[in-house]
């Protein structure tokens, strides 16, 4: 008689990784602790040579509710993010960083929101920032008003028109939501269409306690990275880039995305009118037209854009990163990785 397979957890965690040996252990047992059990850990290592695979496999053969994949070779960061999602079983579904940790309780709040609106497609919490070693930096959320209206057009444009930092990439979905979308996506800003994306797609709720504990470091991919070389950042996205043209267009890049997922995602002609609507609105705000001219600058002579923007550095000042109790200005980053 074949074993029936066991039943889908309700929750499916999906971490991807590369040389993440620093603070992988961390962020396990936080996973592993949560006070909500009913979960599944999926581990997608993308051909680390450090000690990651040791960890894992240390901590699946202790806990079977974790999972762990190597790939052969690094495909990238975007595919390796995906491969976690099509391997979840959850009804429920969550991208972890390697670097962030997790309070006991943040799987049960954010599971009995989501269970309390059954329209709402992604729950998002209060953030701790911590520091390199641990430490809390300052706390804050990111607030979309109208990010629970029926209007997706609405939805759309409180998500597009709000400077954040895309933490909320990190926050828990409904698995059915995903299905169909862009997912990651193999470009800088994929997590950035992602949240529009599922703003189309349904209302979110929010968990107001900080209990998703964001850390800043260094080695973060905007800081190691993206604000320092678009090609590299691509190759990092999609390890087959080398082999055809990247842009640097990351602004416009990102927009166009934005297009096809509302083609993606509003099927009603109305409706779909209306977000085109919000789309050509965010030309207008945040100085969005701007960061488009500065990134054609940047692919039209890499020289001069960077003696541009030494000499604002020397005008205004470097901002190296964001004093406590700061919210992220405009520009700021986009992936969390």
């Amino acid at each position: 008689m074949v074993a029936s397979p066991p039943a889908p957890p309700t929750v499916s965690i999906g971490l991807p990784v590369y040389n993440g040996e620093r603070y992988l252990d961390e962020t396990i047992r936080s996973i592993r602790d949560q006070d909500f059990a009913d979960l599944e850990l999926i581990v997608c290592d993308n051909a680390s040579t450090d000690a990651t695979g040791e960890i894992c496999r240390r901590h699946a053969a202790a806990d079977a509710r974790i999972f762990y994949h190597r790939q052969p070779r690094n495909l990238g960061a975007g595919p390796n993010y995906d491969d976690c999602f099509h391997r979840a079983r959850g009804r429920y579904f969550k991208w972890a960083a390697h670097d962030d940790l997790l309070a006991p309780d943040y799987l049960a709040r954010a599971v009995a929101a989501l269970e309390a609106t059954p329209q709402a497609v992604l729950c998002t919490t209060g953030i701790t920032e911590i520091g390199p070693e641990g430490e809390e930096l300052r706390r804050y959320a990111n607030i979309f008003p109208g990010i629970d209206s029926p209007d997706p057009a609405r939805r759309l444009g409180a998500v597009i028109h709000t400077c954040h930092q895309c933490e909320d990439f990190f926050g828990l979905f409904r698995r059915e939501a995903l299905v169909g979308s862009g997912l990651h996506g193999t470009y800088s800003g994929s997590d950035r269409v992602l949240l529009a994306e599922m703003a189309l797609r349904g209302p979110w709720v929010a968990v107001a306690e900080p209990v998703f504990l964001h850390r800043e470091h260094p080695h973060r991919y905007t800081r190691a990275l993206l604000l320092k070389d678009r090609r590299e950042a691509a190759l990092w996205q999609d390890s087959t880039v080398a082999t055809r043209s990247t842009s640097t267009l990351f602004h416009w890049q990102v927009w166009r995305q934005y297009w096809h997922a509302v083609a993606r995602s509003v099927p009603d002609p109305d409706l779909r009118r209306a977000c085109h609507a919000e789309l050509m609105r965010w030309w207008l705000t945040g100085g969005h037209t701007g960061e488009v001219a500065r990134d054609l600058v940047q692919a039209a002579s890499p020289r001069l854009f960077q003696a541009m923007r030494s000499l604002k550095r020397s005008l205004v000042g470097s901002p190296a990163r964001l004093p406590p109790g700061a919210l992220p200005p405009p520009g700021w980053g986009s992936e969390r990785h």
